[in-house]
């Protein structure tokens, strides 16, 4: 197993009729069949395998119809984190829809567990430039950390930030980004290793954006859909190009997990977001020389000269 970052595994837990490229109206989802239980049952039996633990971003939609999905993945001893509330992107909000929308999950989700929510990651990857009010709202409501900006453009140009840091920084004075994977292609810097890039890609570029994040001392932040492990879900009648970025290689998701679980480390984004922490006490002491005791877990990239918290203006610009 490589040794020197150990990744973050995280899951975005929505039903298959909650999918961006679906486009499945509000109004229908009640009349659809859930299908969680099969893959959740498959995540959490390959998570116990290979002994590792991970992060959920659930969302509280869902979490108020199956709060014994919750349970089960919480008492796994699982990270439970906002996926938000009605699966809404957070460019399709205002400001006072998103506070509501995040804090009927974070109320739904704490509800259930007794535990306070520190993660939050945005439907579809939502939060960029334009969007950066989100992250004063999730200060504001105690978040610790944020997983929703990717740090390239999305080749459907719906979401991503070109030039945002590719390592966990600080976004605001108390919150995290871990930004989402990409990997270096003849040049060219792609999405990698969440959702339908790590479907869609062959199983070699996503180990080419994990070998490349590794030899940077940079944490990978893989992400996967329980509706990705459920290859026989219902075909909903979406225009072509949506049906063909959703359903294609569904049969190899779980296949790919597998493969990663038994070649790299993984932890909860909590567990990251905590060793981040300490190697900013550790940078802090008035000490010449010292060897770095968090550097296994990705956050060594901090040692002199973190990216202020000033938000994404501010990173960009370094």
């Amino acid at each position: 197993m490589p040794r020197g970052v150990v990744n973050a595994l995280t899951f975005d837990v929505e039903e298959w009729f909650h999918a961006a490229n679906l486009g499945v109206p509000r109004d229908r989802w009640e009349s659809l069949a859930s299908r969680l239980d099969g893959p959740i049952d498959k995540i959490l039996a390959l998570l116990e395998c290979h002994a590792t633990r991970a992060t959920f971003f659930v969302l509280g939609w869902v979490a108020d119809r199956h709060p014994q999905i919750v349970l089960r993945i919480h008492r796994r001893g699982h990270e439970i984190a906002s996926h938000g509330y009605w699966h809404e992107p957070v460019t399709a909000q205002s400001r006072d829809e998103f506070r509501a929308d995040l804090v009927a999950s974070k109320d739904s989700l704490e509800g259930i567990t007794g535990e306070a929510l520190t993660g939050y990651r945005a439907p579809s990857y939502s939060i960029g430039k334009d969007t950066e009010w989100a992250l004063d709202e999730l200060q504001r409501q105690g978040f610790l950390y944020d997983s929703s900006v990717y740090p390239v453009r999305a080749p459907h140009g719906r979401y991503g930030v070109a030039g945002a840091p590719l390592r966990p920084y600080r976004i605001h004075p108390e919150l995290w980004e871990f930004p989402l994977p990409t990997v270096a292609v003849f040049g060219h810097r792609l999405p990698a290793a969440t959702g339908g890039y790590l479907r869609l890609w062959p199983m070699a570029v996503t180990e080419q954006a994990l070998k490349q994040n590794r030899r940077s001392g940079i944490p990978t932040v893989v992400n996967i859909h329980p509706w990705e492990m459920d290859p026989d879900h219902p075909r909903w009648p979406a225009p072509w190009w949506r049906r063909a970025l959703h359903y294609n290689n569904l049969h190899g998701t779980e296949g790919k997990l597998s493969r990663l679980l038994a070649a790299y480390s993984f932890t909860t984004l909590a567990a990251l977001r905590e060793s981040c922490e300490r190697q900013e006490a550790v940078d802090a002491r008035p000490v010449t020389r010292r060897k770095s005791a968090y550097a296994h877990a990705g956050c060594d990239h901090l040692r002199g000269a973190p990216i202020p918290a000033a938000g994404l203006d501010a990173a960009l610009v370094r």
